[in-house]
């Protein structure tokens, strides 16, 4: 194992309950600010293919800099989506950018405005248009309601206003007729959004009603759901849950019920979806197989589903920073969104500083076996 900084312990999650009408504290939702913007000397990386997992992009301290490998600097990156050419999509939450790193680790800015603040929620669609969702809307208003998704063209770098006066959706993901399924985590809702017109269908959850119940609809309640992804084998949506531990199934019919982990026991274990266990899940994926991976933010590893059996892709539970030549020996401090390459063969994971300022802001790349 190759040690790149100082390995630290873990730290405070400084998460408020959104129930309680405030916003400020859930992970990864502080920011905006422009840090680091000046020239700033490159950091030293391990060769890119010396470590299974590695670093792609990114060093310690937060930036904007675009540039190669050990030059370009993140500020709290918290989501990723893969093109068919490679190309990993992350957004730069606290610098309200949308960059993009090429395989070999260097990155450009894409897109900047100041109508596009505080993004997180992103969705790279079957027509190739990312759709990004913003905390603030397009005056940079910040408040219950000012959550927005837009729609970007990542060739020409044109966007335009999908949705707003939505709360702060987190996970989006594509269903197959091509509607957008949207997990909100301070609604506490599973919402379908339709990208020709725009139009929001409620799909399950009491809205701002903290809760663990199955059920259909309105009856069902959620405790923070942060991400999403379509289970392949059956069509139903899969939702992690930041409070609960778990991740929830929700049908199309609007039909919730736990899939993995047991709702308000938080811990680390591996085995069938019924025995494992979860500590705060956040961000999902999955690959053409169908096999799904979460970063596990209060386990500070990335577990993978497949075949019913829960499994630890990597990470070493203590939160830090190292890349290492076994994944399972690697160190991870912010882990949020993740996404898998066309390919099956690689993640690419927005490893960013919980919000928190501290000096993580890297994008990570794992080799799958």
């Amino acid at each position: 194992m190759r040690s790149l900084v100082v390995v630290v312990g873990l730290v405070a999650c400084g998460y408020n309950n959104p129930g309680s009408g405030t916003d400020g504290g859930v992970i990864g939702d502080g920011g905006g600010s422009d840090a680091g913007s000046g020239v700033q000397p490159a950091c030293t990386l391990p060769a890119l293919g010396e470590d299974q997992a590695a670093t792609l992009s990114g060093c310690a301290d937060a930036g904007t800099q675009d540039g190669i490998r050990g030059v370009a600097r993140f500020s709290n990156p918290v989501n990723v989506a893969i093109s068919a050419s490679g190309i990993a999509y992350v957004v730069d939450f606290d610098s309200s950018r949308l960059r993009k790193i090429d395989p070999d680790g260097k990155v450009t800015t894409i897109y900047s405005a100041a109508t596009f603040h505080r993004p997180f929620g992103m969705l790279l669609a079957r027509d190739g248009f990312l759709y990004v969702e913003t905390d603030n809307d397009a005056a940079d208003g910040h408040g219950d309601m000012s959550g927005t998704i837009w729609k970007i063209n990542p060739a020409t770098t044109e966007a335009t206003q999908l949705v707003s006066n939505l709360t702060r959706p987190r996970g989006l993901t594509e269903l197959g007729d091509g509607r957008i399924a949207v997990s909100d985590y301070l609604a506490m809702v599973v919402e379908i959004v339709d990208p020709t017109t725009g139009l929001v269908t409620p799909l399950a959850g009491a809205a701002k009603i903290a809760g663990a119940n199955d059920g259909n609809g309105t009856s069902a309640t959620f405790g923070v759901p942060w991400d999403l992804v379509v289970d392949q084998a059956t069509g139903d949506l899969l939702v992690t849950e930041f409070d609960n531990d778990v991740i929830r199934r929700v049908t199309l019919n609007g039909d919730v019920t736990v899939y993995a982990g047991t709702v308000g026991m938080s811990g680390f274990k591996d085995g069938t979806v019924a025995e494992a266990l979860f500590n705060q899940p956040k961000g999902m994926t999955s690959d053409g197989a169908g096999n799904i991976y979460i970063t596990d933010s209060g386990n500070h590893a990335i577990r993978k589903i497949s075949n019913g059996m829960v499994t630890t892709v990597a990470g070493a539970i203590e939160g830090g920073y190292a890349d290492a030549a076994d994944p399972r020996a690697a160190l991870y401090y912010g882990i949020e969104g993740l996404d898998v390459t066309p390919d099956g063969h690689t993640l690419i994971v927005a490893d960013g500083n919980d919000g928190d300022g501290s000096a993580y802001n890297h994008v990570r790349k794992i080799t799958l076996p």
